[in-house]
This record gives C-alpha cells, structure tokens and sequence, in this order.
C-alpha cells in the first residue's frame, strides 16, 4: 500500500502557510489599508479554522489513541487539552480583530483600530509560535507512520488533507487549485 504524505507534512506545510497569511495580514496592517487588512485577516481566520478543524476531528482523537498505549505518553492528553485552550484563545482574538475592522467601515477611526488589532495579532502571533513548536515536536510525531499502522496513517492523512480542504464559500476563489 503506498503511503500519501504524512500527517506531520501536512500540518508542518499548513503552519507554513497559515504563516505566510499571517504576515500578508500584517503587512496590509503596516500600510494601512483598511479593505486589504480585513480581506487578509478574514482569510487567515478562516484558513485556521480548517486547520483547527483538521486537528479537533482527525488528529486529536487519534493522538489520543496512541498516547493510551503507552506509558511513556501520559502528558499528552493534557499537551492537548492545552492546544485546545489555544485553539479557543486564536479564535476569540481573531473574531475580536475581525469586528473591530469592521467597525472601522462603519466609523473611521483606523488608527485606533490600527493599533489594537496590531495587538491583537502580535498575542496571536507569539502564542501560535510556541503552539506550533509543541505541535511539531510532540503531537504531529504520534501521527507518523512509526505510530500507526500504514493504512492507518492514510486514512489519517487523507482525512486530515480533505478538512483542509473545505474552503468556505466566499474563498472559493482563493482555494488552490488542484
């Protein structure tokens, strides 16, 4: 059975990426525009609702199967528990972010906004750095081939790969093409 691309790439190559969106949003930030700041940062929101997505319904559960098996993995479902509680802190801040600049439409005010989604954004930022780091070095490893039986691991990569996935509708223009 030939095995698709692991787990650990996948996400890794997601990180990548969520990366890349979040600095266009803090660029479109840095110049000041107001309509290309809220486009990038809308996009940003919801690519890592996908990716939060991917790891709430597919890897999560899974990683938790693997950290049972074995007594030297006891500290993971708290590792998780407290990637969770990130997941929910990055979503707030970002929902926070969103009305602001919407707000800004209604009522002006970009320099005040300016500054409090710049804000926003470097909590954000800085949290998702360490959160990704614990990510790639402690709970994308338990997804690997060399903890999961081959087919197991396709299922996983392929389910975790069709999360990714699901564009929401008004970015379906700004979905890869594949």
């Amino acid at each position: 059975m030939k095995l698709l691309p692991s787990v650990p790439d996948i996400l890794y190559s997601d990180h990548v990426e969520l990366d890349t969106l979040l600095h266009a949003t803090l660029e479109a930030l840095d110049v000041g525009d107001v309509a290309r700041t809220f486009e990038e940062l809308d996009f940003f929101w919801a690519r890592l609702a996908m990716h939060i997505r991917a790891e709430h319904l597919r890897l999560f559960p899974v990683v938790r199967e693997v950290a049972e098996r074995s007594a030297e993995l006891t500290d993971i479902p708290l590792l998780l528990d407290g990637l969770r509680e990130d997941h929910d802190f990055f979503m707030r801040g970002l929902a926070r972010a969103i009305k602001a600049l919407r707000l800004v439409f209604h009522f002006g005010n970009e320099e005040e906004t300016f500054a409090i989604v710049r804000d926003l954004i470097g909590e954000i930022a800085a949290r998702l750095k360490i959160h990704n780091q614990i990510e790639e070095e402690r709970i994308y490893p338990l997804a690997a081939e060399n903890c999961l039986d081959t087919a197991s691991a396709n299922e996983l990569a392929s389910s975790v790969a069709a999360e990714l996935d699901k564009y929401p509708n008004r970015f379906a223009g700004r979905a890869p093409v594949k």
